[in-house]
């Protein structure tokens, strides 16, 4: 096996691919990059037997052929080559040697047999949706912040997605937050009613940052994300998800409106005098005021601060946790707008809080529970 290959392509490659190696296993294999030469066609997989990539990149290629390459240390020295200038990649028959050549060096490692990688399932057959890149950016970096971590409650660690015909939704919660996206279809490639599926949190992270159009399709079993040259597979959380639109409020009745960046740092400065514990800090809301405050009474420091809001109703009283409040405020986002106001609606100080943008956009939907104070 043998082929040239530009370090920046290769680069690129890599670090799309790194995420499905566990970092120390005990199958050993799986610590390897199945590298496959088909013409000028180099293909890369790896999985945990979770998540499985495979990338395809543009070589030369000289003799086509298979092999295991060690992920880490071979992407370490790729790393430490720079971005200038091409690769020679050479393996002998078995793999067992693997020889890179710059025009300034060479390094040895010791591949494997590319027969001892597991054998990857063909994808079932499957419910198909196409999402814009934009799309599928927005659903995972607005949703996945949000799934819990906690195992005995698997449901909730994966972002649910259904598919509505014109419109596709992703939410995600874990008991204490809610975070809920719609998306709608293209006009030539309405969505599959009735298709529904959780994905697990790793998985949808590496959706965030996605270059082009996505083809997901989904069986019982898994989902398979398709971006050009690049298909990300899972395995999907066979379980039901819970009944999320039964603790979205529709009654709220008192509603605030306050400038998003000016609420966000108020809450990361008040919140430096919060207990490291609980978190807490308060909103104590006026009609044209909001003052926010935290205390922690073991250190016996405390902080106030108070920025102009519009609130419809009188005086009010909630607590939050600061972390979870930060986070469904700053991922409320409307064309990038940098001076954006938000929505944040109640009806007692225990009930859940609505969080939208101000402007009435319901396409983006952030719920928080209060805490007691």
């Amino acid at each position: 096996m043998k082929f040239t290959v530009a370090l920046t392509d290769l680069q690129k490659a890599l670090q799309k691919i790194l995420p499905a190696i566990p970092a120390k296993s005990t199958i050993p294999v799986l610590e390897h990059v199945h590298t496959s030469l088909t013409g000028s066609e180099l293909t890369f997989t790896a999985t945990d037997q979770e998540i499985t990539i495979s990338l395809s990149i543009p070589v030369a290629g000289e003799t086509d052929g298979s092999m295991l390459l060690p992920a880490r240390q071979f992407n370490d020295l790729i790393k430490e080559l720079g971005s200038a200038g091409t690769v020679e990649i050479t393996a002998d028959e078995d793999a067992v040697l693997v020889t890179v050549r710059t025009p300034t060096g060479s390094y040895e490692m010791k591949g494997l047999d590319a027969r001892e990688f597991p054998t990857i399932a063909p994808f079932p057959e499957a419910s198909s949706a196409l999402l814009r890149r934009e799309d599928m950016t927005r659903m995972a970096n607005k949703t996945v912040f949000a799934v819990s971590t906690e195992e005995y409650r698997p449901s909730m660690t994966g972002v649910f997605f259904q598919f509505h015909g014109d419109t596709a939704t992703a939410v995600a919660t874990d008991g204490f937050r809610l975070s809920r996206v719609i998306v709608t279809a293209q006009e030539a490639s309405p969505f599959p009613s009735g298709l529904e599926a959780i994905i697990p949190a790793r998985a949808v992270d590496l959706l965030k940052k996605v270059e082009s159009d996505v083809t997901m399709d989904v069986s019982r079993t898994h989902a398979r994300f398709s971006i050009g040259s690049l298909t990300i597979t899972t395995r999907v959380i066979e379980e039901k998800y819970p009944p999320y639109q039964n603790v979205i409020p529709s009654d709220n009745d008192k509603s605030l409106i306050v400038n998003q960046r000016e609420v966000l740092a108020a809450i990361k400065r008040v919140s430096l005098f919060a207990n490291t514990n609980t978190r807490h800090v308060r909103f104590r809301i006026e009609q044209s005021s909001l003052a926010v405050h935290s205390e922690d009474e073991d250190s016996g420091g405390k902080g106030t601060e108070t920025i102009p809001c519009e609130f419809s109703a009188d005086t009010f009283e909630v607590g939050f946790n600061h972390r979870y409040l930060e986070e469904a405020i700053k991922n409320i986002t409307v064309d990038d707008d940098p001076d954006l106001n938000v929505r944040m609606t109640f009806s007692t100080p225990i009930r859940a809080v609505l969080i939208t943008p101000a402007a009435g956009a319901d396409d983006l939907l952030m719920l928080v529970m209060p805490v007691k104070i």
